[in-house]
């Protein structure tokens, strides 16, 4: 099997894409049932990244839990097994790191305080064994992002029922946003889009459809603005982009603990459907899940470099240029 080795589209060409070409290749993991392992897969494993929990899923179906070798020996104190065979995952700045399966591990502890293998995964899943509300401070931290990535939002926003969050392109300077640019500097810029959340509907709710529009943000849904670079929009159907958007919020929202209603819309599509759309780029999903996810956390340190605004606009980026040198 050889891989394509062009551009990635998620530098703004759509060629066919590494990860894209492998999924094609594999086409038994684009059936409704493979589809949601690998979901699934991303979702069990919050300590890896999106792509890298597909990974895993693609090299041992039904992974239960995997770390690193030193990783099992420092928090576990377990060890490999002989013959246990590596999973391979990417790593930043590098070519690749080695995982393993709980199951080629075994305790180096004997007597009454070592774990054993259903202890650590109990233990692993305790926080979100139950689905919960979005906590106040997650929701704030994706909302205090907003603004890197030339997004304003509008939270007096009415309507019915079926409406949580809606993100539309600005076609004027309605709006205007503050960028936090360093110590006591903000640039206040024009908003490029405008993010409106429904009011009425409850927190689960809002947090669930912020997530569903950032999807179809960053999955490039929608129009780009006229000074955007290397931002096209991606032509697919309605179906197609709704699906995009939906496994975006499914997958955050399930790494959370947090219930929230595109399980219903996903289990029902692939209940009635054999494969999913073929215009949906499993790279893309994985692509929003990983910018959507490092809005949420905390302890991320995003700054107006990582956002999309200062990535894609070049006049953003002399009035950086411009403050900085005051």
């Amino acid at each position: 099997m050889t891989l394509d080795m062009k551009k990635s589209p998620i530098d703004g060409n759509f060629t066919e894409s590494n990860l894209d070409s492998l999924w094609r290749n594999v086409k038994a993991y684009r059936s409704s049932d493979n589809y949601m392992a690998v979901m699934k897969a991303c979702s069990r494993f919050r300590h890896l990244a999106p792509y890298n929990a597909m990974l895993v899923e693609m090299q041992r179906p039904g992974a239960r839990y995997v770390l690193s070798e030193k990783e099992w020996r420092n928090r576990y104190d377990r060890a490999i097994k002989p013959n246990a065979r590596p999973l391979i995952v990417l790593v930043p700045f590098g070519p690749v790191d080695f995982l393993f399966e709980i199951n080629d591990t075994y305790p180096l502890k004997t007597g009454l305080f070592w774990k054993t293998d259903d202890e650590i995964l109990e233990e692993i899943a305790a926080p979100y064994k139950t689905r919960r509300d979005v906590p106040d401070d997650t929701l704030n931290a994706i909302i205090d992002r907003l603004p890197i990535q030339g997004i304003a939002i509008d939270s007096s926003f009415v309507a019915g029922a079926d409406y949580a969050a809606r993100i539309e392109l600005l076609k004027s300077n309605s709006h205007s946003i503050n960028v936090h640019i360093g110590k006591d500097q903000n640039l206040k810029w024009q908003a490029n889009y405008l993010l409106s959340i429904n009011k009425n509907a409850q927190k689960g709710e809002c947090f669930a459809s912020i997530c569903h529009e950032l999807g179809h943000f960053f999955c490039q849904h929608l129009v780009a603005p006229h000074d955007w670079e290397k931002w096209p929009v991606r032509n697919l159907s309605h179906a197609a982009k709704e699906f995009e958007a939906e496994s975006v919020s499914w997958l955050i929202c399930e790494r959370l603990g947090i219930g929230n209603p595109s399980e219903k819309y996903l289990s029902g599509y692939l209940a009635a459907n054999n494969e999913i759309p073929s215009e949906v780029s499993i790279e893309r999903i994985l692509y929003a899940v990983k910018e959507v996810w490092n809005m949420c956390l905390l302890e991320a340190t995003l700054n107006y470099r990582d956002g999309l605004l200062y990535k894609h606009c070049d006049d953003f980026k002399d009035a950086v240029k411009q403050l900085k040198e005051k």
